[in-house]
């Protein structure tokens, strides 16, 4: 039986026979796509070539590719574990044409190797072409010796039946498609194919899609340059055909996983995987199988967990995988352990994976403790609410409950359905929905994605690639416009050549100028952007009448980018520090390089001491001071660079098969394709100014170098002169004056909380005197003048002493700090006699003032952003009260 990794190896070897370039997988997280949540087809890294925006050395290509369906058009999560087709995280082997052959060579050679390559059964061969398309229909017929009855049309696009019609998501490139299908159960007899044929017996495996046009935002269908070839043979499931499976999760892919998982439980890990698969939970080993693939894959490929995009889906995977752990008995972490399996499994074929899989399993380990410290409490409240759901005869679990599980535990909305449906009840999508979409607005960031440069419409000045950058060695180059097109802001141009750092690794990119040879047009460079098309340039129009035909110089902005490397080469004295300094498992988690800061964000569970930032700050000073150089190796092996230099690589960074290296001898070793100072002593000056948390596991660092840190020192030094003048002072007794002042401040405090509990003492005595009845029930409300909440809380307390058994409720209002406090008292003969409660009358009350509030039976408190509204709130009580009593 063929093994997957041997049904790898043999496709691209067939298709290389075929003059085809074998191209490497492209990353998981799309590269300057902002259509798309995860790279869900081959064709993706291909898309400009299908446009017709990029050209290639190459016409014929064929890759194995990793991809992810989870999220936007392509969205697999819901049905893993249900059947045993469906993946988050799979392999497409895939080979491509780009303007050379089409329908006829794709299909004579996906039967080809079907047949010829797999031995798959012809007479478990199905076929589905797009409803018109008799070209198709001809080849697999006449010229395939496909019976007619196993060829069957689907689809029609005009009245959005999308079968047989692929398109990678609702804008972009597409086309007609025809389907080659596996039956999996021949021994169930003859097979009618026709509409409605049973799928969990017809399985899909190979889809060559013919790509004819791009569609717009509005759904226009536009003919693309030229005509093309994207095919899938998904791996998954072709390895599951070869070993006569109906199952991918019955596949030796799997079984490294589940053996873990086994091992983890304390197991048998040679168990009888036949009965296994027949157990009654192995739908949830399924799901953790498939989905700690997907999070380490994506991790390692450099997405990270998040509140939106694709970091929320990948959030929202790994707690399902929990969720389900949980069923398995898991009571704490374990899914970093079983991703530590994959990178195992996966490293030879990609080696990315065995380059940053210790970092993913941390990441993965720090996200499962967030969520695994809520669950707990997460059921619990779900529990609650689903009793009290149940209790009152209804099926339906409330928008605003999912809500607050989602947003307050973490817990995924489709998890809630999950365990609503266990119970038979349903949840209110449209109420979350709601809920969700007003939180999101109120704390959304901005847009995660970058521009997609490189999908528009540009015009070709002369052909050629635009991606050569020489800005390493110089800072001025002469050069061609190949490629413009307009903006709402000017202009984006492609450069022959170009001195021009395009934005990477975290370091913004260059700006400059763009002169002609003659001097009459004037280009600002405002910024430089990598795409799939070039590095583009954005510019502004200074002088002139830019028609971009002839040479220009481009001249980079010596200022800033000396500025910029300063902090860049600081960030690697800064990691080295943090490693050296504080924990050596530490690693870089993201970045930022500007002229104007440095922004380093690290893995790390807890604050830094103010002694560790002491010293770190003093060591990246230190090697400044002793004006090391640093040098940049190009060219470098990665396995040299890494195994032999030492060099680090960062995590989520994507590197090729040759390197740049930046060395700054006895202290750093990066892969690194930034700019850089020659000498560390160019930096002059490093200062800290914030360290702070960014996610769970995740701390960050912001300082500043060079004029930044100088003048960062300048004024934290005329702020300590200005408070020296303001404590009558000097600098350098500062302290013992600011910490006389203090002792005689909380001396004071104390003196006047004592005053406080005497006025409070006697106002209460007043308060009882002017007390009112209703029905009975002694009633006492008024504003009082209070400083803080502990003083307004002193007269609640004397109040309730006074009070003592007898049945009274209390309202004190004040302003404190501009806002409204009010705190509400029952004494506990009225609660239990007369059935009121605090928070109830409380929150009768508190609209007045713009706020709400609560707390026990006996004791609630609220607050307002109006305080103008207290004496309505005060007028209000009594009737509250008598409502409450009614």
């Amino acid at each position: 039986m063929m093994t997957p990794n041997e049904l790898r190896s043999r496709f691209l070897a067939f298709f290389e026979e075929h003059d085809h370039r074998v191209v490497p997988s492209s990353p998981v997280v799309p590269q300057a796509d902002p259509t798309l949540l995860f790279t869900n087809a081959g064709m993706n890294q291909f898309k400009d070539l299908l446009l017709g925006n990029e050209t290639r050395d190459y016409t014929r290509a064929a890759s194995v590719q990793k991809c992810v369906r989870a999220g936007g058009k392509h969205n697999d999560l819901d049905e893993v574990g249900k059947d045993g087709r469906h993946l988050t995280f799979f392999e497409m082997l895939g080979n491509w044409s780009f303007g050379d052959y089409y329908k006829r060579e794709s299909i004579k050679w996906a039967w080809d190797f079907l047949l010829n390559e797999l031995k798959l059964d012809k007479d478990r061969l199905y076929v589905t072409i797009y409803k018109d398309d008799d070209e198709c229909f001809d080849i697999w017929t006449q010229e395939m010796d496909v019976a007619p009855e196993r060829v069957l049309r689907l689809g029609d696009i005009e009245v959005g039946d999308e079968e047989n019609f692929w398109s990678m998501g609702p804008t972009g490139p597409c086309g007609p498609c025809t389907e080659i299908h596996y039956d999996l159960h021949p021994e169930q007899g003859p097979l009618e194919f026709k509409e409605g044929y049973d799928d969990d017996r017809i399985n899909e495996i190979w889809n060559l899609v013919f790509m004819e046009f791009n569609r717009d935002e509005d759904g226009t269908l536009n003919p693309l340059p030229m005509k093309s070839v994207d095919t899938g043979l998904g791996l998954d499931r072709t390895a599951m055909v070869l070993a006569e499976r109906d199952n991918v999760f019955h596949t030796e892919l799997f079984t490294p996983i589940f053996k873990t998982l086994f091992e983890l439980l304390g197991d048998d890990a040679d168990r009888d995987l036949e009965a296994f698969y027949k157990a009654a939970n192995f739908s949830d080993y399924a799901v953790i199988a498939d989905h700690v693939r997907t999070v380490t894959f994506a991790i390692c490929d450099g997405a990270k967990f998040a509140n939106d995009g694709r970091g929320y889906v990948l959030r929202r995977i790994l707690r399902r995988a929990v969720r389900h752990g949980r069923n398995l008995g898991f009571g704490g972490p374990f899914l970093h352990k079983v991703a530590a399996t994959v990178v195992e499994a996966y490293g030879e074929v990609y080696p990315e994976l065995r380059a940053t899989g210790q970092e993913a399993g941390e990441l993965i380990r720090l996200e499962e403790e967030r969520f695994f410290r809520n669950l707990d409490r997460g059921l619990e409240l779900f529990e609650d609410a689903a009793a009290r759901v149940e209790s009152e005869g209804q099926k339906t679990l409330s928008g605003e409950e999912v809500f607050q599980l989602h947003a307050t535990f973490g817990f995924p909305p489709d998890l809630t359905e999950i365990m609503a449906e266990e119970r038979g009840m349903s949840i209110d999508w449209e109420g979350y929905e709601s809920l969700w979409k007003e939180h999101q607005e109120t704390s959304r960031g901005k847009d995660m994605y970058a521009d997609a440069a490189g999908v528009g419409d540009w015009v070709t000045l002369e052909e050629g690639t635009a991606d050569t950058f020489v800005g390493y060695d110089q800072l001025e180059a002469t050069t061609t416009v190949r490629k413009v097109r307009t903006i709402a802001t000017g202009y984006e141009v492609l450069l022959a050549t170009t001195p021009f750092y395009a934005e990477s690794g975290g370091q913004v990119g260059d700006r400059g100028e763009l002169i002609s040879s003659d001097g009459e047009v004037v280009l600002k460079v405002e910024d430089t952007q990598k795409a799939p098309i070039g590095i583009v340039h954005r510019v502004s129009v200074v002088e002139g009448e830019p028609n971009f035909k002839g040479e220009f110089v481009a001249k980079v902005d010596a200022r800033h980018r000396q500025k910029t490397a300063s902090n860049h080469t600081a960030t690697h004295l800064l990691h080295a520090a943090l490693r050296d300094e504080v924990d050596n498992a530490i690693f870089q988690a993201g970045s930022l390089v500007s002229p104007e800061r440095l922004r380093f964000d690290f893995s790390y569970g807890k604050p830094l001491t103010s002694e560790e930032l002491r010293r770190i700050e003093a060591r990246v000073n230190r090697q400044i001071r002793e004006h090391h150089r640093v040098g940049c190796h190009t060219g470098v092996d990665r396995d040299t660079a890494v195994e032999e230099m030492g060099a680090m690589a960062i995590f989520g960074e994507k590197y090729g098969d040759t390197v740049r290296v930046v060395e700054i001898p006895g202290e750093s070793v990066e892969l690194c394709g930034g700019t850089h100072v020659t000498n560390t002593g160019d930096i002059a000056l490093f200062r800290i100014t914030s360290e702070s948390s960014v996610a769970a596991g995740i701390r960050r660092i912001e300082a500043l170098t060079e004029e930044g840190a100088l003048q960062a020192f300048q004024k934290e030094r005329d702020q300590l002169q200005k408070l020296a003048e303001l404590f009558k002072s000097d600098v350098a007794n500062l302290n013992d004056r600011a910490r006389a002042i203090l002792d005689d401040r909380s001396r004071l405090e104390r003196e006047v909380d004592s005053l406080s509990q005497k006025l409070a003492n006697r106002g209460a005595d007043a308060l009882l005197d002017e007390a009112a009845e209703v029905d009975g029930l002694k009633v006492i409300a008024t504003s009082v003048a209070a400083g803080t909440r502990d003083q307004l809380m002193a007269y609640a307390d004397n109040l309730r002493e006074k009070l003592g058994q007898g049945e009274a409720v209390v309202l004190l209002a004040s302003e404190i700090d501009e806002k409204a406090a009010l705190i509400c008292v029952v004494t506990d003969a009225a609660f239990k006699a007369r059935k009121v409660k605090a928070g109830d009358l409380i929150n009768r009350v508190s609209s007045h003032v713009d706020g709400r509030g609560g707390g026990r039976p006996t004791l609630a408190q609220a607050g307002g952003q109006n305080p103008a509204g207290i004496p309505a709130a005060v007028e209000a009580f009594v009737g509250a009260v008598r409502d409450a009593l009614s």
